[in-house]
C-alpha cells in the first residue's frame, strides 16, 4: 500500500505544534500551594493569628531563630489571606530549600519572579525595598557556604498601606558554572542607604518559575518536523 506524504503531513504538523508549545512553557518551582508560596499553610502551633517559622511549612529563618514571627493574618493581601512579615533588623530572613529534593540548575535556565508586598510600620518608602536572592552553596545544603547568583529588588513603595505587585521576568539566567548545583532562595527586607532598621513590611503570593534553555523535545527535532510540514508531494 502506498502512503502519500500528504496523508501523514497533518498529524506530524499537529504533533510539532503541540510539542513546540510544551517546550516553551515555564515550570513553577514555588507558587500558590506549591512549597507554600502563598504562606497560607501553618497554624500548627495552635495560633491562628501569628505563626513562627517552626509553624510555617517549607520556610526557614536563615537570619535568626525559628521561634521568630513569620506570618500574620492581619494587613491581608488582596486575596485576604495570611502573609509573611518582613523586618529590616536582619534576624528574619525567609529561606527555601525549594522542596525535599530541591531544584538542580541547568545552564541557560531562565527564572521569573512575582510577588505582592506593602509597606508597614516605620518602613521608609523612599529608601527601603524587598530583596529576593537566588543562591547555591558549596555542598548543596542550605547551610553550606553561600554563593549568591542574583539579588533582585522591588521598586520603592508607591502608596502607603497599599499592596503592589512585582513581576520581574528573566531576572536571572543560569551560567555553565551554575549547572548541576542545587538552587536555593531567600527573601527579606532591605534597608536603603541611610535608612534605619526598625521598619516592617508584608509579603505574599510568591511565584518562582523557570524556563529551560534545553527543552524536550530538542529544537532540532521540532525544526525537522516543521520541515516535513512544508513538504509538497511532487507529481
Amino acid at each position: 500500500m502506498k502512503i502519500l506524504v500528504s496523508e501523514i503531513r497533518k498529524p506530524i504538523c499537529a504533533l510539532a505544534f503541540t510539542l513546540s508549545i510544551v517546550a516553551g512553557q515555564a515550570s513553577v518551582i514555588i507558587g500558590g500551594d506549591i512549597l507554600n508560596g502563598n504562606f497560607n499553610a501553618g497554624s500548627t502551633d495552635g495560633d491562628t493569628t501569628d505563626d513562627n517559622f517552626e509553624a510555617t511549612p517549607d520556610w526557614l529563618n536563615s537570619g535568626g531563630a525559628p521561634t521568630m514571627q513569620a506570618t500574620r493574618t492581619n494587613l491581608a493581601s488582596p486575596d485576604g489571606t495570611r502573609n509573611a512579615v518582613l523586618s529590616l533588623t536582619g534576624d528574619r530572613v525567609f529561606g527555601s530549600e525549594l522542596g525535599l529534593n530541591g531544584y538542580i540548575i541547568s545552564a541557560g535556565d531562565t527564572f521569573d519572579v512575582q510577588y505582592e508586598w506593602r509597606d508597614a510600620f516605620n518602613w521608609n518608602d523612599s529608601l527601603d525595598r524587598v530583596e529576593v536572592t537566588l543562591f547555591t552553596t558549596d555542598d548543596d545544603t542550605f547551610t553550606g557556604a553561600v554563593t549568591e547568583l542574583v539579588s533582585d529588588f522591588s521598586e520603592l513603595s508607591t502608596a502607603n498601606n497599599t499592596y503592589q505587585t512585582v513581576d520581574h521576568d528573566a531576572f536571572y539566567t543560569a551560567t555553565s558554572g551554575d549547572a548541576g548545583k542545587r538552587l536555593f532562595l531567600y527573601f527579606k527586607g532591605a534597608t536603603g542607604e541611610g535608612s534605619d532598621n526598625n521598619g516592617f513590611a508584608r509579603f505574599d503570593n510568591l511565584s518562582l518559575e523557570v524556563t529551560s534553555a534545553v527543552p524536550e523535545p530538542s529544537s532540532a527535532f521540532l525544526i525537522g518536523l516543521a520541515g516535513l510540514c512544508l513538504m509538497r508531494r511532487r507529481r
